[in-house]
């Protein structure tokens, strides 16, 4: 006697679809609903100027959480960004005295690549995961914070020009345009070629990369460089925009880079999520701080909603895997 395939009801195959729409947009509606409840509480919400002004608020988070992502999407974090901010910060504006912008700027960011290479080779020879890639950057974080207050003696640094490339590059919509594309370039390299398919597949399962002939300790290195380079420029930015630059400007810019992603729905566990992930999570993070404020909300609150709003973005990563 043959078996009858068993064909799914229609009802329980609508279903089904219409709970993974919702698993996967799930952000992306909860930001809708967001932006109408407060437009409707505070109608400066839909204001031209509040726009840009969000849009300025969450560029340097929005490219260190660009570095960040290379970091989760291998299943690694890195906790030294925000230090490395604070640094590159300092010495940017150190280097803009005595050279051009343009080559202060690049020496920042090779020396920003220079330190995410020598914490990758670390990470890399001791072929961490997220718990060594902890430690090993918490380390580093208190290394480059302790540089920071070295170089600077602990004090406020001014920047020494009024003009040039240096000054410009922080100012108006310029950090916007810079986060767009960058935004646009990792997301077509990691979708694109050879080197993101290979950083999702060690993400995703390092045992089977490492057995299939990826050398899991090079790209691992590789990350980290990116990591290091696109936190360099988030310091450049930051001390641009601002003028100035101090041991402490780049503390907590590592766990709203670490937000930004798993709000947007990076999977901490690697291997799972893009760049688009990450935009999004930094417009609602964005969003939820510009809405809190216009709202009144005092700073210890909003730190008690942005709190929860992590709690429920990592629970729904769990449930979302389930469902899947």
């Amino acid at each position: 006697m043959e078996d009858k395939a068993v064909i799914p009801k229609t009802g329980t195959v609508l279903r089904k679809r219409r709970g993974g729409l919702i698993r996967d947009y799930a952000i992306v509606l909860a930001l809708i609903l967001l932006a109408l409840i407060v437009s409707i509480i505070q109608p400066r919400f839909f204001s031209i100027q509040n726009f840009k002004n969000i849009l300025n608020q969450i560029t340097v988070v929005g490219v260190l959480s660009c570095g960040m992502t290379f970091v989760i999407l291998i299943g690694c974090i890195d906790l030294s960004v925000g230090s490395m901010i604070s640094l590159i910060g300092i010495f940017s504006v150190t280097m803009v005295g005595k050279l051009n912008g343009p080559a202060a700027i690049i020496l920042s960011l090779l020396l920003g690549a220079a330190i995410g290479l020598g914490t990758g080779s670390i990470i890399g020879a001791i072929r961490g995961r997220m718990g060594e890639s902890f430690m090993v950057t918490y380390g580093m974080q208190s290394v480059l914070a302790a540089l920071a207050l070295i170089v600077s003696g602990g004090l406020f640094m001014m920047v020494p020009v009024s003009r040039g490339i240096f000054v410009e590059i922080g100012k108006e919509l310029t950090p916007v345009y810079i986060f767009i594309i960058l935004t646009v370039v990792c997301q077509i390299l990691v979708s694109k070629t050879h080197f993101g398919r290979t950083i999702m597949f060690m993400g995703a399962n390092p045992v089977a990369a490492s057995l299939s002939g990826i050398n899991v300790r090079l790209n691992t290195m590789i990350v980290f460089m990116l990591s290091g380079l696109i936190s360099a420029l988030s310091g450049v930015l930051l001390a641009s925009r601002v003028m100035s630059a101090n041991p402490n400007a780049g503390s907590g810019y590592e766990l709203d880079a670490i937000a930004s992603c798993v709000v947007g729905g990076i999977s901490m566990k690697g291997g799972v999520g893009g760049f688009i992930n990450t935009l999004i999570g930094v417009v609602v993070i964005g969003i939820l701080g510009n809405a809190l404020n216009l709202l009144g909300v005092g700073s210890y609150m909003q730190m008690i909603v942005r709190g929860a709003v992590i709690a429920a973005a990592v629970a729904w990563d769990i449930y979302n895997k389930r469902g899947r």
